[in-house]
């Protein structure tokens, strides 16, 4: 299931903002984890991946212009990747693609009986989700 959602993102994602899921979850850690600067090893940890994985990602957001590399005066070895501002529109785009994509998906998988009660399990993770608006959190007394 896990596989076949992933393929799916991927390839709505690709096919409407020009990038695939793991290089938009890099461009969301860019953009919103790190408001400053990260390294390979910042996005590779973040989204756990491997940092060839994470490299990979990012050359691709540099090279569409969604993230800049920036000198790090304290270790010249250290190359860091910041967000551009095409970077955060980018992001708030394809973010809306991703949560409608999801929506739609788990909203198809819950009556494949072989996947309905792993889509059940993720629903309700999300509903009791610490924080969420509008519903008490289950372990804090009422």
């Amino acid at each position: 299931m896990f596989s076949w959602l992933e393929g799916q993102l991927d390839r709505t994602l690709t096919r409407r903002h020009g990038v695939g899921l793991t290089s938009l979850m890099a461009l969301g850690v860019l953009a919103c984890e790190h408001p400053g600067s990260v390294t390979v090893g910042d996005v590779a940890r973040r989204l756990s991946v491997s940092a060839s994985a994470a490299s990979r990602s990012l050359a691709q957001l540099e090279s569409s212009g969604w993230a800049t590399r920036v000198a790090w005066p304290c270790d010249r070895r250290i190359s860091r990747m910041a967000a551009t501002e095409a970077d955060r529109h980018l992001w708030t785009r394809a973010g809306r693609t991703l949560d409608r994509e999801l929506d739609l998906s788990f909203r198809t998988l819950r009556f494949d009986e072989r996947y309905a009660h792993v889509v059940a399990r993720l629903c309700l993770a999300e509903d009791d989700r610490p924080g969420r608006p509008g519903r008490p959190r289950s372990h804090e007394p009422p």
